[in-house]
């Protein structure tokens, strides 16, 4: 599958797919939307090993390699062995979004998603922020005029 490298906001940004009106995170979303049509797995940096999958076929070929990697005598990098998975795994009807989060806690901080959707998923500005945005940029004036008029 094609990986496409992206770093969305989380203030901001959503990921939706249009084929289906969907949208899989967003913000103010606590939660990633698993229950989506166009969501079909991911990997969450932290914890690599343990995959959100909803397709059976996806989930059954990752368990017989992850299988294979607990027998083996020495068990390589993690980050390798998924992407490597998902790029050579085929299936043009999907798309994976290596998704770089930011953030601040007592310092920097980030982590990285890998997200597999229906191929036609974009990440894009909210529409919900587009128009806050748009709101902020006003002058001040024609807000006065909109609120006496």
């Amino acid at each position: 599958m094609k990986i496409i490298k992206a770093y969305p906001e989380v203030e901001c940004d959503r990921m939706y797919c249009p084929s289906t009106d969907e949208v899989i995170f967003a913000p103010g979303y606590e939660e990633i939307n698993e229950y989506a049509e166009s969501f079909i797995a991911y990997w969450h940096g932290e914890v690599l090993y343990e995959p959100v999958i909803r397709d059976e076929v996806l989930k059954g070929a990752w368990c017989k390699l992850y299988e294979n990697l607990k027998e083996s005598d020495s068990f390589p990098d993690m980050w390798e062995i998924v992407e490597r998975f998902l790029k050579e795994y085929e299936n043009n009807s999907w798309v994976v979004y290596e998704c770089e989060f930011c953030g601040m806690a007592c310092g920097p901080v980030s982590s990285t998603v890998y997200f597999v959707v229906k191929a036609d998923t974009v990440i894009e500005i909210d529409p919900g922020n587009e128009e806050e945005d748009e709101d902020e940029n006003e002058p001040d004036d024609k807000k006065v005029n909109e609120q006496n008029g």
